[in-house]
């Protein structure tokens, strides 16, 4: 009797621990004519939401959704709650990937990260217009028109996607109000971004805009890796222009921190720095 008590408490147990679950968002789909396919998109509304039907939020638009999605919600959660937020509370929209090489680069290129090619090497990538298209004329539409946004937009990315933040930025700076590119993937196409970037002509077209670039401090192993080379590039040559054109940067290095491991580090200190 003992042993059956044990077991039916130990099953109830069990059962009430899985009703008991926490949840932190919501997914959708939207099929997008732009790229021709369905994609998937994850949603977190701050815990006051519900509270008012006026009240309007700030939306973070999150690159590679499916890696830091949980992350963005703790450190927004961390930071927006208590006595003193630092940053407001926001609606968080996770874009989760399919061809990420495609959607997040603005060049087709076959260059490496040393920046050489070889006989055997073919292009890819180079769909960042039409990934462009999709979020601004498409994604953000419908989360505009389902949810109360309102107060300001952000993008977020990483690696590739912190490139896709600054090509954005760039082309097409009307879409967001701030531009978050954590250790951007500079070296694509052989810095091409960064050349772009400082022909452009002196026009104040990023004026209201904030850019934050954190960027990790560890050396790559391999062997002539062209990132770092470019990434100061960008940051002495390039962006001084952008200031002059109306850009409020910031601009920080994280010296303990690899190219894998900057992304919540600079995401945490990002909002600290730009949303207080």
């Amino acid at each position: 009797m003992k042993i059956l008590l044990f077991l039916v408490c130990t099953a109830v147990g069990a059962h009430a621990f899985a009703q008991a679950g926490i949840c932190i968002g919501e997914s959708d789909t939207i099929y997008s004519h732009v790229l021709g396919e369905e994609r998937t998109y994850w949603v977190h509304l701050p815990n006051s939401y519900a509270d008012s039907a006026r009240k309007r939020y700030p939306v973070i638009y999150l690159l590679d959704g499916d890696l830091f999605f949980h992350a963005m919600v703790a450190v927004h959660r961390s930071y927006s709650g208590g006595r003193q937020p630092a940053m407001p509370e926001c609606i968080i929209v996770g874009i989760l990937n399919t061809d990420r090489t495609r959607d997040l680069t603005p060049s087709k290129s076959a260059f490496r990260r040393d920046g050489k090619r070889y006989a055997e090497d073919r292009e890819v990538g180079g769909g960042s217009e039409l990934f462009t298209a999709y979020l601004g004329g498409e994604l953000r539409p419908k989360v505009e028109k389902k949810y109360r946004a309102g107060g300001g937009s952000i993008i977020v990315g990483h690696s590739f996607g912190g490139l896709f933040a600054l090509s954005v930025l760039l082309r097409h700076p009307e879409l967001f109000d701030v531009y978050v590119a954590l250790d951007p993937s500079f070296w694509w196409d052989n810095g091409k971004l960064v050349r772009e970037a400082a022909a452009l002509p002196e026009a104040g077209q990023f004026v209201g805009k904030r850019l934050y670039v954190g960027v990790s401090g560890k050396t790559s192993s391999e062997a002539g890796n062209i990132h770092w080379q470019v990434a100061d590039d960008f940051r002495y040559n390039a962006l001084p222009k952008a200031a002059k054109n109306g850009l409020l940067p910031s601009w920080r290095t994280f010296p303990d921190e690899t190219h894998g491991t900057v992304a919540i580090v600079g995401m945490t200190d990002a909002f600290k720095a730009i949303l207080r």
